[in-house]
């Protein structure tokens, strides 16, 4: 009897064994979408948002499709519509205006994964990436105190309640506390004619001699402006080194790992719907490209500061980054 329940369960196990070689051991990724409501030149947001894209597509051999400056609810979902029939596996939305489309999307279309950054999920097959700025804006504004002559620093924001502004303000008020941070917003995460107007007025009026374009659609605007009026500057969202040494560091999302971490998850049969939140800890945000000007003393300091946090989650103030809700950025145009 019990020879005969051995080899019972030895059939059993060889027969599950045989089963399991012939399932598929990844997720095929047949074609990847990218939406953009900006243009994917802005060599900010939509620039790195882009870059991370082709990366996937050159790794898992897929096809890719692409929009860009889409303007209405109804324009995205079009653009999904045409997705769904060319078998779409993965749809990424470069920004917190793809939240609410979707998360309705989703319930329309139950096999396509929809990724966004900033914001809150609906639904199983919606991954909400959230990335910490606090910490990155706190960094950037210690340094731009430090390299600051006059103690007037000068911010072009998109809206009341960035994360990254709100950090920047309390750094450099910690690196020197008689710093005066004064901030403009233009109200859109896109291109506005009073971004270069602020800028001039800070720099002309304010006397502010470091400035922060926390603004993608308006950085390029800005960066033109610092330039020209022999100002420095603290670049966003992508290493801006290249537009010249006047860009003494950047605090920076690595949108292209965050992008491809998401991929190899679905390929991995592991990627679960969700809110997910990214920062300096798992390096997607940071400050780099420090320039050789500033002194060699100070950046040392910094950069042991920044490595402590990165374990600790303790800012060199000795407090750890206000939370924000996934709404943080969500603002109506």
């Amino acid at each position: 009897m019990k020879y005969k329940i051995t080899l019972f369960i030895i059939v059993i196990a060889l027969v599950s064994l045989c089963i399991y070689s012939f399932l598929p051991k990844h997720q095929e990724i047949k074609s990847v979408g990218y939406l953009s409501t900006e243009s994917i030149h802005d060599q900010t947001w939509g620039t790195e948002g882009y870059k991370g894209v082709l990366n996937i597509i050159q790794m898992y051999d897929a096809n890719f499709y692409i929009q860009e400056n889409l303007k209405s609810d109804q324009a995205i979902m079009d653009a999904i519509d045409q997705f769904a029939a060319r078998d779409v596996s993965i749809v990424y939305g470069q920004g917190s205006e793809f939240q609410n489309i979707f998360n309705k999307a989703a319930k329309k279309y139950p096999k396509m994964h929809f990724v966004f950054l900033n914001g809150k999920s609906k639904a199983k097959n919606v991954s909400a990436l959230n990335i910490e700025g606090y910490a990155m804006g706190f960094f950037g504004g210690m340094l731009a105190a430090h390299e600051s002559k006059t103690k007037v620093l000068g911010v072009v924001g998109a809206f009341k309640g960035q994360p990254e502004i709100d950090g920047f303000i309390d750094g450099a008020k910690y690196e020197h506390k008689e710093t005066k941070v004064i901030v403009k917003y233009v109200n859109t995460w896109g291109y506005s004619r009073d971004a270069q107007k602020y800028t001039l007025e800070l720099i002309k009026s304010n006397y502010a001699d470091v400035i922060y374009p926390a603004a993608d659609g308006t950085n390029r605007d800005v960066m033109e402006v610092v330039k020209v009026n022999h100002k420095k500057a603290i670049g966003y969202i992508s290493d801006q080194r290249y537009l010249g040494d006047f860009v003494i560091g950047s605090t920076t999302q690595n949108i292209s790992k965050l992008y491809s971490d998401i991929a190899e998850d679905y390929y991995e049969h592991n990627l679960i719907g969700g809110n997910k939140l990214y920062g300096m800890g798992n390096e997607i945000a940071d400050l780099t490209g420090i320039t050789q000007s500033v002194d060699k003393d100070f950046v040392n300091k910094l950069d042991d500061s920044i490595r402590a946090f990165k374990v600790t989650n303790i800012l060199p103030n000795k407090k750890m980054p206000p939370t924000y809700n996934n709404n943080a950025y969500i603002t109506e145009d």
